[in-house]
C-alpha cells in the first residue's frame, strides 16, 4: 500500500511538473512550432531581457491573468503591425487599465529586428 501511495504522489509531481512547463503557445498545424516562434517563445520566456525585465516578467499568456502588463493570450487577433509597435513604442496604444510608461520605452534600440521579428512570431501563435 505504501508503494502505492508513493508512486501516485510521484505520478502526480510529475504530472504537475509537466503542465507547469507547458508554455502555452499553440504550435502551428504539423506538430512543430516555427523556429522564428520558437526562438521568440525563449525570448519572451527570459526574466531579463537586454538589461530590462523580461517580457514573462510582466505578462502571463494566460487569459485573464494580470501580472504587471495585460495578459498576451489572444494578442494575435490585435495583428502583427500592433504587436511590433507595442514591442517598439509601447506607449503608442495602452490598453484600458493600465498606466502609460510602465512597460520600458527602449526594447526598439535593445533589441534587435531579428529578436523583434521573433517575439512578434511567438506572439502571433497566441490565439
Amino acid at each position: 500500500m505504501k508503494k502505492i501511495l508513493v508512486l501516485l504522489l510521484t505520478l502526480s509531481l510529475v504530472l504537475l511538473l509537466v503542465a507547469a512547463c507547458g508554455g502555452g503557445g499553440k504550435e502551428a498545424p504539423g506538430g512543430d512550432m516555427d523556429p522564428n516562434a520558437a526562438a521568440g517563445k525563449a525570448l519572451f520566456e527570459q526574466t531579463t531581457l537586454e538589461g530590462n525585465p523580461g517580457c514573462v516578467t510582466c505578462h502571463s499568456i494566460e487569459p485573464g491573468k494580470t501580472v504587471v502588463g495585460p495578459s498576451m493570450a489572444g494578442i494575435a487577433s490585435k495583428g502583427e503591425d500592433f504587436i511590433r509597435e507595442s514591442i517598439v513604442n509601447p506607449d503608442a496604444d495602452i490598453t484600458e487599465g493600465f498606466p502609460a510608461g510602465t512597460m520600458p520605452q527602449d526594447y526598439g534600440q535593445k533589441l534587435s529586428e531579428e529578436q523583434i521579428n521573433q517575439l512578434v512570431a511567438y506572439l502571433m501563435t497566441l490565439k
